[in-house]
Order: C-alpha cells, then sequence, then structure tokens
C-alpha cells in the first residue's frame, strides 16, 4: 500500500505525464475531454490530499508548481492549434499574460533561488477559468475569453507585485492575496 505521504506528488507527477499525452490527443475530442478533466482532477487532489493529512512540503509545492506549468503550456498549445481564430482576437491580452508569467518566474528565481508560483485566490479563479476554457470553447461560447483573460492579466500583476514586494528570504506560496498579511 502506498503512503499517504507519497500521494499528492504522485498526483502531480501523473498530472504532467497526463498533460503530455495531451498532445496527442488534440484530434480526438472526447479521449482529450476525458484526459484533460484526468489531468485537471490531479490538480485539486494533490493539495486537498496534502492539506488534509498535513503532508505538505517544498518538493510537493515546486512538483505541483511545475505540473501547473505543463498543464498550462499544453492548454496554450491545444487553444492556439483548435481555436487559433478565437484566441487571435485576445492575442495581446495573452502575450501581456504570458509574459508577466515569464518575467514572474524569472524574478522569482532570481530573488529566491527556486521557482515561485504563489497560490492565490486570484491565481486559482484564473486556473479555473482557464480550465474551463476547452469546454467553452467547444460549447461555442467565446465571450469567456475575455472574461479569463481580464483575470489571468490581474493574478500575474498581483502576483508580481507580491513577488517584488515580499522580503529576500521570505515568501508565502499561500498567501491568499496582496490584501491579506503574510502568513510567515
Amino acid at each position: 500500500m502506498i503512503n499517504v505521504k507519497y500521494i499528492p506528488n504522485l498526483l502531480s507527477a501523473a498530472r504532467i505525464l497526463l498533460s503530455v499525452s495531451l498532445l496527442f490527443l488534440f484530434e480526438h475530442t472526447p479521449a482529450f475531454l476525458v484526459v484533460y478533466g484526468v489531468a485537471g482532477l490531479t490538480d485539486i487532489l494533490d493539495g486537498t490530499i496534502a492539506r488534509k493529512y498535513k503532508v505538505q512540503s517544498s518538493a510537493g509545492a515546486r512538483l505541483d508548481s511545475i505540473g501547473d506549468l505543463f498543464y498550462f503550456v499544453i492548454l496554450v498549445i491545444y487553444l492556439v492549434a483548435e481555436h487559433g481564430n478565437v484566441m487571435l482576437s485576445y492575442i495581446t491580452v495573452i502575450a501581456v499574460v504570458f509574459l508577466l508569467r515569464i518575467l514572474n518566474i524569472i524574478v522569482g528565481f532570481v530573488k529566491y533561488k527556486r521557482l515561485i508560483m504563489i497560490h492565490t485566490i486570484a491565481n486559482k479563479t484564473a486556473g479555473l477559468l482557464v480550465f474551463l476554457l476547452p469546454v467553452v470553447l467547444l460549447a461555442a461560447n467565446k465571450s469567456l475569453l475575455a472574461v479569463v483573460s481580464i483575470v489571468a492579466l490581474v493574478a500575474s500583476i498581483e502576483e508580481f507585485i507580491m513577488i517584488i514586494s515580499s522580503p529576500r528570504d521570505k515568501i508565502d506560496l499561500n498567501q491568499k492575496s496582496i490584501l491579506h498579511p503574510r502568513s510567515n
């Protein structure tokens, strides 16, 4: 039997593998949606299990962030490949969000010598909305892309401010928002 302390990390690792497998399923919509949904479920379960059983770790948080990054990058590839015309109408905002995310990763790595992705309410909301995009776009509801773009932009800006304003020796990866005090 697997020790519960390993389950969150196994789920994060599974999300990475499932995300990569999505690259081969773009033309197979039902299979894509199933694997996409299972990968999204691993994102919900890894943190929930880690918190419930108090088995959070810095390595687990990094693996979760790497899993999120894989999932997001492959989602962007899917959206461009399968819904490129719709995506083009929001290319400026998407590009700004993408560049801000890259900047956040670079600044966080330079400042803290590790991968920094803060689990704010805005980031979680943006993540949920981005997660729903393939289903919404398949249902021909293109207007949600504007909402997702704005929420992702606000979340990226908030994370950047939090990274640059946090003390060099301390950053709270679970700080709820810029308006909430740090827990460390």
